[in-house]
């Protein structure tokens, strides 16, 4: 995966965790989310993603170099 591939992995699952978050309340809009998944806030979280990814994509190689 390229970091490209990566990053857009990490934007689609905020945005599908949002989507849960707002289903599950009824809410209409993501305006509030765009709001408040901007700036510092993204970053944050899209650098969490990022960091789980890359954790799975190691455990992934290791397990198909002991196959």
């Amino acid at each position: 995966m390229t970091k490209q591939d990566i990053q857009e992995l990490a934007e689609n699952a905020l945005h599908e965790a949002c989507r849960h978050i707002q289903d599950a309340l009824g809410v209409k809009t993501g305006d509030n989310a765009a709001y408040f998944f901007s700036g510092e806030a993204e970053d944050t979280i899209y650098q969490i993603f990022r960091q789980y990814i890359d954790d799975e994509l190691m455990i992934k190689a290791y397990e198909n170099e002991k196959d």
